[in-house]
């Protein structure tokens, strides 16, 4: 979405190739948040950032939408792995691999906690797309 990213031709490849990705509403918000953030090269309006969005993500992925029992669950899970702050976001995007039952998960961040129960069962499915290597 932004070219201008150290990763984005990796990303972009991998967004491509999926034919039956998915991704959570809590995603797309965090998708709008960096674009209108102001510490990217590019500018956006919330406007541009919303187009963007809907071409790239929306019109490309499912998007399974996060209960409150996913975000009760992400908080429990982040309890047992001893994620604070922000490491929830992380939580919550494991969340959602868990109920789209993903079989791969495309991520740029090392997520806190991969040695833990709580998110053990995941850490075979997590794939860095640039290049696409397995994390933990």
């Amino acid at each position: 979405m932004v070219e201008e990213e150290e990763h984005h031709g990796a990303a972009l490849r991998a967004l491509a190739s999926s034919a039956d990705g998915f991704t959570s509403t809590h995603a797309v918000a965090e998708t709008f948040a960096t674009l209108t953030s102001g510490r990217l090269e590019v500018q956006p309006t919330p406007a541009e950032a919303t187009q963007v969005i809907d071409a790239n993500v929306i019109r490309r992925l499912q998007v399974v939408d996060l209960g409150l029992s996913d975000y009760q669950q992400a908080m429990r899970n982040s309890q047992m792995v001893g994620a604070r702050g922000g490491a929830i976001f992380d939580m919550l995007h494991l969340q959602a691999a868990r109920r789209g039952a993903a079989k791969r998960i495309l991520t740029l961040n090392v997520i806190v906690g991969l040695q833990d129960a709580a998110v053990k069962e995941l850490r075979d499915r997590l794939l860095n797309p640039s290049p696409l290597r397995r994390f933990g």
